[in-house]
């Protein structure tokens, strides 16, 4: 029998939790604990700025239940490390306790960088990470008229962004003109740039904060290097951030901004682990170490490192187009900011020579580039509503050469997905893979031909006709539909949530799953004779409410706001009746589809679990029904 392990989390975001579930999944009687300074397990980060903007309730913005720590038998400690004895395998906390662990890991996440300057504590002045942080700029939003958003990475764009669609008076101060260096290039900056001082912010650039000026405690307005003088009521500061690693670094862990890892997230000290937004990895296509800094890849570093600390990670499955590459934490970024949709993926400002730009013809494109290396791509750039992102992502993990396809990348009736399928590339890498254990403790290698489905449970999975499996190639998956019979979550004696999943980039096509054996987020495959088309990942997924009715609109008013050309200002409704979902019309110009039917208006529609929705010209979403542990 394998000896019990004792696995000790310090942080309870969506890392810390996820690793914690991995182990509880995949070892029932190990002993876990996790220690965080707040008692509310992982907060849904994604949604805060539709907390902000008033389009979902604080109840929605977290990632789990209060109860997590009792359903899966984890012990929680309210409380703070200060100190890690590496070769003792011990933890020294705030409260003079002492801790043993067998494996550790350290989850600790980040805190924002915090303005320092005459007037930095003044009533007023907030940084936006936590719910506490957005509940207090709602309290603020309550009674400011003018408000001074401070940076010029993603957190200001949204900020700036959701605070003019609520209709408030935003000034927009940069440090330097260039917004979003890690992402946007000079031109998609400019861009941006322009379409905000359209949608009527007031734009600074090149001007940094030097002192606050106050009265009676609160913020009346800040003074800048170049002398301006800025009236304001509320002051939000969105520099970035800085990983949590005081005690870390103290312990002799190798920290750099962040605690450094390998591809398996392994410190530099025996059996502690890091992941999320404290931990450092390599990327190799930028040569140099990074920190992620999204939700996505806090899951699956939180995963990796999970399947780490078990030794279950299969390393050579994690080899893909370079050594400890982590192709799985090279995300799509989609994001939609002052009308645009824009995606990005791996290495997006680059200007060395070594590099190659091949650029949309800007007559058919808003604006879209991929960069190339020997002919190799390795990012891509679009504000073209996230058109193949999916297989430009396929083609940089697996590192393939374009030069005889580079020509035609960006012509419409070319499908970069059609092409990598006949070149027998496999799929894109979203998720780290793991090696299967017959028992707790005992790690095999998984068969390549052996695959598992990703929805589960689920309707019956029928094999495709003449789909056949590629021996050769090892870790192509059979690929699998999706049976439109009943769904065992529609039965009323279960208690069930509903939700609306984004599909990306949006084009309709029969949707096909890619299994693997490690990973509940699905991957979705298309036939040779389909646009390219993914389910966003699951913390993307709008909530559906039993008791209100989700309206859908380009109008700021409404539950689900898509700021889309084809999207009327009242779209269409989404109300729940009985426990049965009913989707309607409500006399949109340019309509709504289920199973591409279009619907009368102001009729409603029975929706069924997987049935395929498109809200005007362009955007999709699968309805979505998953059982939920029932109340105790």
């Amino acid at each position: 029998m394998s000896e019990r392990l004792s696995y000790v989390i310090v942080g309870n975001g969506i890392a810390g939790v996820t690793a914690a579930e991995t182990v509880r999944q995949e070892q029932p009687s190990a002993e876990i604990t996790i220690i965080a300074e707040s008692p509310t397990p992982a907060c849904h980060r994604p949604l805060l700025k539709d907390y902000l903007a008033g389009r979902v309730e604080e109840d929605v913005l977290f990632a789990r239940r209060p109860s997590f720590y009792a359903d899966k038998g984890v012990r929680f400690l309210l409380d703070r490390v200060v100190d890690i004895d590496g070769a003792r395998h011990q933890l020294a906390l705030r409260r003079g306790q002492g801790l043993g662990y067998d494996r550790l890991l350290l989850a600790t996440g980040a805190r924002s960088r915090r303005l320092i300057c005459p007037g930095c504590e003044l009533a007023g002045v907030l940084t936006l990470r936590s719910v506490t942080d957005y509940q207090a700029a709602l309290r603020f939003l309550e009674i400011a008229r003018r408000v001074v958003v401070y940076g010029g990475g993603p957190l200001a764009l949204e900020t700036v962004d959701t605070l003019r669609q609520r209709g408030v008076r935003v000034i927009h101060l940069l440090r330097r003109r260039q917004l979003w260096a890690d992402v946007l290039d000079r031109t998609a900056s400019e861009l941006i740039l322009h379409q905000e001082q359209e949608a009527g912010v007031e734009v600074r650039v090149e001007d940094e904060i030097a002192e606050i000026a106050g009265k009676s405690g609160r913020v009346q307005g800040i003074i800048t290097r170049n002398g301006a003088h800025i009236p304001c009521d509320l002051l939000i500061v969105a520099i970035g951030s800085e990983p949590a690693v005081d005690c870390i670094k103290a312990s002799g862990i190798a920290c750099e901004r962040g605690v450094t890892v390998d591809h398996a997230m392994r410190s530099s000290v025996a059996d502690v682990y890091a992941a999320g937004d404290v931990a450092e990895t390599l990327d190799p296509l930028m040569g140099r170490m990074r920190i992620p800094g999204q939700w996505y890849p806090a899951i699956q570093q939180g995963r990796a490192a999970a399947y780490g600390m078990m030794g279950m990670l299969d390393a050579l499955r994690l080899l893909h187009c370079a050594p400890c590459s982590n192709a799985y934490l090279r995300p799509i970024n989609t994001f939609s900011l002052f009308g645009f949709d824009i995606a990005a993926i791996g290495l997006t400002s680059a200007s060395a020579p070594a590099y190659s730009e091949v650029m949309a013809d800007i007559k058919t494109h808003i604006y879209s580039k991929v960069w190339l290396k020997n002919g190799v791509p390795v990012g891509l750039l679009s504000f073209d509503d996230q058109r193949d992102t999916l297989a430009f992502k396929r083609a940089i993990d697996h590192a393939v050469d374009l030069t005889s396809v580079v020509s035609c990348l960006f012509e419409r009736d070319f499908k970069l997905q059609n092409w990598l399928d006949g070149q027998k590339v496999l799929a894109p890498v979203l998720a780290v893979r793991k090696t299967r254990t017959n028992a707790p403790g005992l790690a095999t290698t998984t068969p390549a031909r052996s695959f598992r489905r990703q929805f589960a449970p689920a309707a019956p999975l029928i094999e495709l006709p003449g789909a056949e499996e590629d021996a050769g190639a090892g870790e192509k998956a059979m690929e699998i539909q999706l049976a439109a019979s009943s769904d065992p979550y529609s039965l009323r004696s279960i208690p069930s949530a509903a939700f609306l999943a984004p599909l990306l980039p949006a084009r309709t096509a029969q949707l096909l799953v890619a299994g693997n054996d490690i990973d509940d987020t699905p991957t979705m495959m298309l036939n040779s004779q389909d646009p390219d088309m993914t389910a966003a990942p699951e913390h993307t997924h709008t909530p559906i409410s039993q008791t209100e009715s989700l309206t859908i609109g380009r109008e700021a008013t409404s539950k689900l706001v898509i700021n889309h050309q084809s999207i009327s200002r009242h779209h269409s409704a989404i109300t729940c009746t009985n426990g049965a979902y009913f989707l309607r019309d409500m006399g949109s110009r340019n309509g709504t589809f289920i199973n591409e039917t279009r619907l009368d208006s102001d009729r409603d529609y029975l929706l069924k679990p997987r049935d395929y929705i498109r809200i005007g010209n362009l955007i999709h979403y699968q309805f979505l029904v998953r059982p939920v542990a029932p109340e105790v």
